[in-house]
């Protein structure tokens, strides 16, 4: 997806880059899935899937999009990631085809180690759950997993996880 459409570079601003946060994702990645059903509940059962991504980044890192392929799935997901410059945390929205709607943003901020906790309360299946992305960045490799807490943050039941492997 190109959002600019134009055939030189735009002219330079003189700030700033605001931040690099999430310029380890940028590029092409296979992503290995393992996913619970049911999100919450028992009997679950874990089952793996594999996808692809694309990652690209804009406003001088400001943004991160990415459209990700999930072909065993039927659907194709995309996330949008927006800086808040001022609270130095992201917005991270969540866009699955099926549904057609921006999700409930999950805000955080990368730590001083490099992982990045991002949360949000939404209602799941009747009952409101809070809502954990976690990233952990690589130059090759990256993860990311999503949790669920019932107990307002108390424990954490994770359900979504993938790990990305950068592709050429």
């Amino acid at each position: 997806m190109e959002f600019t459409r134009r055939s030189t570079e735009p002219p330079r601003v003189d700030t700033p880059k605001l931040t690099g946060d999430f310029d380890f994702l940028v590029g092409s990645w296979d992503m290995h899935n393992r996913r619970r059903k049911p999100y919450l509940g028992e009997p679950a059962t874990w089952y793996e899937m594999e996808s692809r991504m694309e990652v690209h980044s804009y406003f001088d890192g400001a943004i991160s999009f990415d459209e990700g392929w999930f072909p065993t799935e039927g659907f194709r997901g995309a996330t949008l990631r927006v800086y808040n410059p001022t609270d130095r945390t992201w917005a991270i929205h969540w866009i699955n085809s099926l549904r057609g709607k921006l999700e409930t943003p999950v805000i955080g901020s990368f730590d001083t180690n490099g992982t990045g906790i991002f949360e949000a309360r939404e209602p799941w299946d009747g009952e409101e759950v809070i809502v954990r992305f976690t990233w952990t960045p690589g130059t090759d490799k990256a993860a990311w997993e999503q949790s669920f807490s019932t107990d307002n943050g108390r424990t954490w039941l994770p359900n979504w996880q993938m790990t990305h492997t950068r592709t050429p």
